[in-house]
């Protein structure tokens, strides 16, 4: 009776466990929203969806966004500074949590159908609790969005395993639509769509044999490529350049293979090992070959971010794309927790539940000091004030660095008058010139000209270029030092600097 009591909440039709899993992450994720200012993507991504928005109601000019965003400037960008109208940034937070639970919430429903309720439960709970899973769902990026659409399509193909006919068939092509979509949202998805094929197949196949499997792959592979295909022609050149320099052709880094996978570990340090004996427990299940090989590729795809940016040596969103891998991943290792319950006598079943869900817990602590710690950028409410004040003041271009996205995101018009240039590109000609100058000559030129009304440094993602800009003021009787404001980053205290034009 006891065995049975433990388990009834996770061997029955009850919603229980999933909304109380769904709250926890909601809890663990609603600290974050209000604790900080925008991110500069955060910034970029909604100043950018407020530009989209307005062509499509006016007609106005248009930055060339999508030849240097790493997924399709029309999608979230729009829908998150939407939310942001109505709610400010925590608005478009917000939406970024809904997204995040919808997430979720599939993954216990497309676990059950593979598996069953124990495994769904551990699988959604593992989820839950993972750092990358609290910071996205308090991150105003594509990011939620895309994993969304990711986790739609994985579970729209396993409902199909177990359709037939016509209904089996609009199933697929609906998934292979909804990941072309996640596609189009954040090029990186594109790195799971042999995930998701993949259990699409071997779903399939385990549930109707291999003619259906064969179907199912045409099917959805079929949908994938036409569909993106027409994304890639309604793009255009720009989105093609933006694919090509973000995702495809990325330029390498300087981090070590070795320092990517280590950091990765640390995330994902209970995820992938539980997904290692999971596969063994499916191997041994005696379960068919189809059911061994889908367990294979929930595994694989936990390792599928590291190992790419491990190859190009990249740091940047390696913490969001771990994510992405461990959506899947969760599911076999939700399956792994479920199996080691049914290895002890029946007599031991309540044991081994309570042993389960301390495992859980336990990987939701680390978790929420990761989470934290990643959300800890620094906070630019006293610098955009100070920077308000001086554009007000000094009317002309501005130079700052992220090329002003924050500055765009919360000044909005007060700037949309004039120039903004950034740290990382300028082609500058002064009076007189043949060609324009770039890189640090550029800065200099410009400088020496009293081009910038207002210079902003923030010292943060381009720091050498930064330090010689500062140098440059500093000895130019063209510009004062307005302001000095102090701040925490990972390297230490520094300070970020105003300057005018005097």
């Amino acid at each position: 009776m006891r065995t049975s009591t433990a388990w009834s909440g996770l061997a029955t039709g009850t919603r229980w466990p999933l909304t109380l899993l769904l709250t926890v992450q909601s809890v663990l994720t609603l600290r974050l929203i209000w604790s900080n200012t925008a991110f500069s993507d955060e910034a970029l991504y909604l100043w950018a969806g407020r530009v989209e928005l307005a062509h499509l109601l006016h007609g106005s000019q248009v930055p060339e966004f999508a030849s240097y965003f790493s997924g399709s400037p029309v999608l979230y960008p729009p829908l998150g500074a939407l939310a942001a109208s109505i709610g400010g940034l925590p608005g478009a937070r917000l939406l970024s949590l809904v997204m995040m639970l919808a997430t979720t919430a599939m993954l216990y429903d497309v676990s059950r159908r593979l598996f069953d309720r124990r495994s769904a439960f551990f699988a959604a709970a593992l989820f839950a609790g993972l750092a990358g899973t609290q910071f996205l769902g308090a991150l105003a990026t594509y990011d939620s969005m895309a994993l969304g659409l990711i986790a739609l399509a994985a579970w729209l193909a396993v409902v199909a395993a177990d359709a037939c006919g016509p209904r089996a068939a609009a199933l697929l092509t609906a998934a292979g639509a909804v990941l072309a979509l996640a596609d189009a949202t954040k090029y990186a998805a594109l790195l799971f769509d042999p995930v998701v094929v993949g259990v699409a197949v071997l779903a399939a196949w385990r549930a109707r044999g291999r003619d259906v499997a064969l179907r199912t792959a045409v099917i959805a592979t079929g949908t994938l490529a036409v569909l993106f295909g027409c994304v890639l022609l309604a793009g255009g050149r720009p989105l093609a350049r933006g694919l090509t320099a973000t995702t495809l052709d990325r330029p390498a880094g300087d981090y070590s293979a070795t320092f990517l996978l280590m950091a990765s570990a640390r995330w994902l340090w209970l995820v992938a090992p539980l997904a290692a004996i999971g596969v063994a427990a499916a191997a041994t299940a005696r379960r068919g070959p189809a059911f061994a090989f889908l367990a294979a590729v929930l595994a694989l795809a936990v390792g599928l971010p590291p190992a790419e940016q491990a190859r190009i040596h990249t740091y940047t969103s390696l913490f969001k794309h771990d994510d992405y891998g461990a959506w899947f991943g969760c599911a076999i290792a939700g399956y792994a927790l479920a199996a080691l319950s049914r290895a002890v006598p029946p007599d031991k079943a309540l044991a081994a539940f309570r042993a389960g869900v301390v495992v859980v817990a336990l990987a939701a602590l680390p978790g929420i000091l990761v989470a934290g710690q990643q959300y800890r950028w620094p906070n630019t409410a006293q610098l955009i004030a100070t920077a308000q004040r001086a554009i007000a003041a000094h009317k002309g271009p501005i130079l700052a660095d992220d090329d002003g996205d924050l500055l765009h995101f919360y000044l909005g018009s007060e700037v949309s008058g004039e120039p903004v240039a950034g740290t990382w590109y300028i082609s500058y000609r002064g009076p007189g010139d043949r060609a324009p100058r770039h890189g640090l000559t550029g800065y200099a030129d410009a400088i020496r000209h009293r081009y910038f009304a207002v210079v902003m440094l923030e010292f943060s993602d381009n720091l050498a270029t930064d330090r010689q800009i500062e140098r440059d003021l500093a000895t130019s009787r063209a510009y004062r030092l307005a302001a000095e404001l102090p701040f925490s980053a990972s390297g230490g205290p520094r300070e970020s600097m105003i300057w005018v034009r005097t």
